[in-house]
């Protein structure tokens, strides 16, 4: 195929995923071309999306070609990349896959919330629905936000794929997702958090609840966790609320200088750590004028409290981050804070804040 390299590259993982043809259907698909010229928005460095859902589910893949040619047949090394069920099934079209996330884990209402963040282009842009609106597979969508889900993986998973990530611990991280959703946090709030930061709550959860009682077990996994909880979160508050304010303001107005580079606030910023947002809401003041004509509700604990929370996050995440350990009681403090085991956890707030942006 398009995707030979020299000896020395090492090609990134794939995997293929196809919308299989209808034995009932006769005629091509009506939106067939539409399809394949998102290969030209592909080209041109513009992350795009495949959204594959079982009703009760919801995974993203990050595409990196779109083909309606015959892949087994004309590479047949290429069935090593896909299930053993598309072998001998004609397809309409394959998904080459870079990487994969989950957006919802067995939740049929998650499901529903989040696919409605997707408009139709076929269906006059309405939210796309579970029922009665799976027609003309696949769907042609865009997201009002522009998520860029695979635009950030790297200050977040270390390297590896959000595949990978998801994988671990997967039948206690979803457990203890509903636990988290139906017991602590409340069914509001989890469907304003981020898909990432359901992953890092529940990932960090399982590892604190099997080994609290140890009082020798290292927990600088889970502080990294919790601590990526509340970055995430921070993240998706405070960038899309600047961008509205300041997208008409005049350079001087709206770019920052964070450790040398500039950031134009008004357009698109790129994923921040804890210590950047830290100090942009303590020290900038065109965030800290923009945060308060944004956030009149939250203004206060967001340019009052907050850093200093963020301070202590920080100095737990960073040791932790760069092979220190971190002890239970440290751990337990953290957890208590982020979640909010006694009180109004970080986390909570911040998605009180974006309900209100």
């Amino acid at each position: 195929r398009d995707h030979a390299l020299a000896p020395e590259e090492e090609e990134p993982p794939f995997v293929w995923s196809a919308k299989l043809k209808s034995p009932n259907r006769q005629q091509p698909l009506p939106h067939g071309a539409e399809v394949l010229a998102l290969q030209a928005q592909i080209d041109e460095g513009i992350e795009t999306h495949l959204y594959l859902t079982d009703y009760r589910s919801l995974n993203v893949g990050l595409v990196d070609e779109i083909t309606d040619e015959d892949v087994l047949s004309d590479t047949p090394g290429e069935a090593e990349h896909m299930p053993a069920y598309y072998h001998g099934r004609p397809a309409d079209f394959w998904f080459r896959l870079l990487d994969l996330r989950r957006l919802v884990a067995d939740d049929t209402v998650a499901t529903i919330t989040e696919l409605q963040k997707l408009r139709n282009v076929r269906y006059h842009d309405r939210p796309v629905s579970l029922y009665g609106g799976m027609v003309e597979l696949p769907l042609l969508v865009t997201r009002e936000d522009n998520a860029r889900w695979f635009a950030d993986a790297a200050p977040l998973t270390e390297g590896r794929l959000w595949a990978q990530l998801d994988a671990e611990q997967r039948g206690e991280t979803e457990r203890l997702s509903r636990e988290l959703r139906d017991n602590l946090l409340g069914h509001l709030v989890w469907a304003v958090l981020e898909p990432a930061t359901h992953t890092f709550l529940a990932n960090a959860e399982a590892v604190f609840r099997s080994r609290r009682e140890d009082p020798r077990f290292d927990f600088s996994g889970p502080a990294i966790s919790y601590a990526k909880a509340v970055e995430t979160e921070l993240n998706a508050l405070l960038f899309p609320t600047l961008r509205r304010v300041l997208r008409g303001a005049r350079p001087s107005e709206r770019e920052v200088s964070v450790e040398g580079r500039r950031l134009d606030l008004g357009g698109q910023v790129p994923h921040q750590s804890i210590g950047t947002l830290r100090n942009l809401l303590q020290h900038n003041e065109v965030v800290q004028r923009a945060v308060r004509a944004a956030l009149q509700h939250d203004h206060a604990w967001l340019l009052g409290q907050l850093p200093y929370q963020l301070t202590r996050l920080a100095d737990l995440r960073n040791p932790a981050a760069h092979s220190g350990s971190v002890g239970r009681e440290a751990a337990v403090a953290l957890r208590d804070e982020v979640v909010g085991v006694g009180g109004e956890g970080v986390v909570v707030r911040i998605a009180r804040a974006r309900m209100r942006a």
